[in-house]
């Protein structure tokens, strides 16, 4: 098992460092929020507590297209953990973000590779790696875990642009795992 308490613990450093001003949300690797989706995408659901219009949403080849700008719609509590002994921030998703989870989404941003080459994830982030992707205004809401499907391109260079296709995970106790995951993840071309 990996282990990735270096992402909560530099988080936490970092969330303290760069709180001292009210930052924006992240600017979108994709630009604006995307316009509505085609009338054949609408569609109502409810999940839990949460009323779902997929038609606000564009879709490509039955893939939500997911913006970083939807993603930043989280807060962060801070929170002593027995596990890492330590105060860490945990996040509260938006209504708007919990009714994403388990959806097939696709997401465009810089790769941030992990581990060995060839590794069965990387990193996506809204930012590169050489703007600083926490300390730029942004924290943890800006990275998301790419855990990729098997036969899936393995190597990424830093900050190669990339578009990924899967189904969104919210994580908010795992430590081993950032806030997002996208599981079952492919390439786009």
């Amino acid at each position: 098992m990996r282990i990735r308490l270096w992402g909560v613990l530099f988080s936490a450093v970092v969330l303290t460092a760069c709180s001292s001003e009210e930052a924006e949300a992240p600017s979108d690797i994709n630009g604006a929020e995307p316009p509505p989706a085609p009338k054949e995408q609408e569609k109502l659901e409810t999940i839990g507590e949460v009323r779902w219009d997929s038609s606000a949403y564009q879709w490509k080849d039955g893939h939500l297209l997911l913006s970083w700008k939807t993603l930043a719609k989280v807060n962060f509590e801070w929170t002593f953990s027995s596990e890492l002994q330590a105060e860490v921030p945990m996040p509260e998703f938006s209504e708007t973000v919990r009714a994403l989870e388990g959806k097939p989404v696709q997401i465009k941003g810089y790769v941030i590779p992990m581990g060995e080459a060839n590794a069965p994830y990387t990193i996506l982030s809204a930012n590169p790696y050489k703007q600083c992707f926490f300390c730029g205004g942004a924290g943890p809401e800006t990275v998301m875990d790419v855990l990729l499907k098997d036969g899936e391109k393995r190597h990424f260079s830093m900050d190669e642009t990339t578009v990924f296709r899967g189904r969104l995970r919210l994580n908010s106790d795992d430590f081993d795992y950032l806030n997002y995951i996208l599981d079952d993840a492919e390439v786009v071309d």
